[in-house]
């Protein structure tokens, strides 16, 4: 099935190259509409600079402090699961639970 596959997919990269040129969709020489210039949403020319190395700010984090916040819920999932370990051990031993009669 696996050969197949492969022989079809070959196939189809044979045949697009023969379907004509690079514009296969043509390409259009349309101005922008108003619609699409007064959309809210970002245009590439819109996206800030990205700041120099070592500079951080609120949009770009400080790489150290994210791995220090890492380390310490780290910890704190280690030290959790020791105390649930020990709090799932039972509060009555074997001699207490036969002296009430369970």
């Amino acid at each position: 099935m696996g050969g197949i596959r492969h022989i079809g997919m070959m196939a189809l990269l044979l045949a697009v190259p023969a379907c004509g040129t690079v514009d296969l969709f043509g390409s259009y020489d349309l101005p922008e509409s108003e619609d699409v210039a007064e959309a809210p949403w970002p245009r590439l020319a819109d996206v800030p600079e990205a700041p120099p190395p070592g500079s951080y700010s609120n949009q770009v984090p400080d790489p150290a402090k994210g791995f220090a916040i890492l380390t310490d819920l780290g910890a704190a999932a280690n030290s959790s699961g020791e105390r649930a370990t020990t709090l799932a051990a039972p509060v009555l031993s074997d001699r207490d639970r036969r002296r009430l009669g369970r």
